[in-house]
């Protein structure tokens, strides 16, 4: 299959912002998760740095301990409590946030109603269903 040089161009960005972002989009997306819609559609992985990432940090301090601190940086302290995460939840280990990783860190996991200290304001700004 012959490609057009949209596709070549379109694939050259792609792959420049997956190396410069960390960030996995779905093909032909032309913006970052910030700006084209909600953080939970995306998949972060290490080397990222977005306000998702931050989003993310402060969802996962809440299953996580030591507490990470918030810097929208996806480095290896994030990694290690994404991974710590996905164990104690028995979800596929690979230090990535994707949709079983959003699902579990965007609820507190500790039974109904308003829960004390979880981040409702991040869950919401990431857009957690029902936050």
């Amino acid at each position: 299959m012959k490609r057009t040089r949209i596709q070549k161009i379109t694939l050259g960005l792609s792959a420049l912002a997956l190396a410069v972002t960390g960030v996995v989009a779905p093909m032909g997306a032309s913006a970052p998760a910030e700006a084209a819609g909600k953080c939970v559609n995306y998949n972060y992985s290490q080397g990222g740095y977005a306000s998702c990432i931050g989003y993310i940090q402060q969802l996962l301090n809440d299953k996580y301990s030591p507490k990470l601190v918030v810097d929208n940086d996806f480095g290896p302290k994030t990694r290690a409590a994404v991974i710590s995460v996905q164990k104690r939840y028995g979800l596929k280990v690979d230090g990535i946030v994707g949709p079983q990783t959003w699902n579990v860190s965007c609820h507190p996991q500790r039974g109904p109603g308003p829960v004390p200290g979880w981040p409702y304001a991040a869950a919401r700004a990431a857009g957690c269903p029902g936050s």
